[in-house]
């Protein structure tokens, strides 16, 4: 969480508009973040078939038994991981355009 509190900062700021090898290196760490988060969630999918099948004898409708899932541990959890990931695919977007413009720049400067 740290190195996402720290890349997200840096976007806000504009930390990374002049400096490209930061940029590659922050769009290296957030793909290892991605790949820890997606684990998680990976994790937690494999075991929802079975918790949610046990829950639905005790609902009316998928609609609530989805609902009581959801306020799980592991509902939480499913919820909160897949929020982390679409933030980390938004940043690894944004300095992938960083590095595409310093890249042209470059390329023009020569």
């Amino acid at each position: 969480m740290e190195n996402l509190n720290r890349i997200s900062y840096g976007l806000r700021n504009g930390l990374y508009n002049t400096n490209p090898h930061d940029c590659a290196n922050d769009l290296a760490v957030l793909a290892g973040e991605y790949a820890f988060i997606m684990g998680r969630l990976e994790e937690i999918l494999q075991r929802k078939p079975a918790v949610w099948t046990e829950m639905r004898t005790k609902f009316e409708s998928d609609k609530a038994c989805e609902r009581a899932w959801e306020g799980t541990g592991d509902g939480l959890s499913e919820s909160s991981l897949r929020l982390q990931a679409k933030s980390v695919e938004k940043m690894m977007s944004a300095l992938k355009s960083l590095l595409r413009l310093a890249e042209d720049e470059s390329k023009n400067l020569h």
